[in-house]
């Protein structure tokens, strides 16, 4: 069986802000975040661009014993997907479900550029 891997990156920054990418079967319509790793058989997947916001399903803060606390959240997006992420709210704010969101460029621990979610201002739940 032939193994290939997929080579679009799951988001990519724009000058309108991040814009996360997901993947779009061609033969079933099925969307999927993020994409595969890899595509098995002949697959075909192609990119698609999600919508710039969602809207905060459910989170949880994280409290990792001594270092400080962090969110993480499910965001349900327009075309029907729900994607995980950190979540970065402003000073003491707190997430509240239903809080309009949109990501934005995150930089974990070891320097890896990844995506997190922060509320749009002016949209309340």
């Amino acid at each position: 069986m032939e193994i290939t891997k997929y080579s679009e990156n799951h988001f990519r920054t724009e000058a309108g802000g991040m814009t996360l990418l997901g993947a779009r079967n061609p033969a079933t319509g099925e969307v999927r975040f993020p994409p595969p790793e890899f595509l098995h058989g002949g697959q075909a997947a192609e990119p698609i661009s999600m919508n710039a916001s969602g809207s905060l399903y459910t989170f949880t803060t994280v409290h990792p014993g001594k270092a400080p606390a962090y969110a993480l959240g499910m965001v349900d997006f327009e075309n029907g997907l729900r994607v995980f992420g950190r979540l970065t709210w402003p000073g003491d704010a707190v997430p509240a479900i239903g809080d309009a969101v949109r990501a934005v460029a995150f930089t974990l621990a070891d320097g890896t550029a990844d995506y997190a979610f922060e509320p749009v201002q002016g949209v309340a739940a």
